[in-house]
């Protein structure tokens, strides 16, 4: 077998990129390429815990927050009404417009969000939610429980009332759980998303309120 004067010449850098046992990659190329994909199916995730810092961030007044246990709530709901997973995508970019707009207005939203739910609820009860999948129609509850909490918050005092919201939004990060183990009502990509919104929050206004 001979050798070329190309293969004698070649130096020790010019051959550090070859494997020299098959199916070896070069060291640190594979745990990257993992940990970029693990980042890239877990954007739910990081998406909530952003949010949750920037709403931690901003926080003066724990009760506040129990809109987003309301909506949260809310957009499960409409989606169960829809019997669409995907729609709560969409439900939730237009809540999240809606929000700011009436906060913009200096309009107070608890009278829509109220009026929202209610309105779902009766559309729920009188379609054919009653009979389709059971965490469907547990929305309705559900949006009475966590809905009640958050509107309840507001009536107690701010050290009381935070903790009520942040026992809501525990709860919910517990449906979402649920939600995303059963792959039902909502994408799994939303129940992600709101778990570990939820759960930071939760822990975040706690800690905040009571320390």
């Amino acid at each position: 077998m001979t050798v070329t004067s190309a293969s004698r010449s070649a130096s020790p850098e010019d051959l550090s990129h070859v494997s020299l046992e098959p199916g070896v990659s070069r060291p640190g190329r594979g745990g990257l390429g993992r940990a970029a994909a693990w980042l890239g199916r877990r954007w739910p995730t990081m998406l909530g815990l952003g949010l949750a810092a920037l709403s931690a961030l901003d926080l003066e007044d724990g009760r506040e927050q129990g809109v987003l246990v309301f909506i949260a709530a809310l957009i499960y709901l409409g989606t169960a009404v829809a019997g669409r997973p995907g729609v709560v995508w969409i439900l939730f970019a237009a809540a999240t417009v809606a929000l700011a707009l009436l906060k913009v207005s200096g309009t107070d939203p608890w009278p829509a969000l109220v009026g929202a739910a209610i309105a779902l609820a009766v559309v729920g009860l009188v379609s054919g939610l009653r009979h389709g999948p059971r965490l469907a129609l547990a929305q309705i509850p559900a949006m009475a429980l966590f809905g009640g909490a958050a509107l309840l918050a507001l009536a107690l005092s701010p050290t009381l009332g935070a903790c009520l919201v942040a026992a809501a939004l525990m709860a919910h990060a517990a449906l979402d759980a649920l939600l995303w183990r059963r792959q039902a009502v909502v994408t799994r990509t939303m129940s992600e998303f709101c778990a570990a919104l939820d759960l930071t929050l939760g822990l975040a206004i706690l800690a905040l309120t009571l320390t």
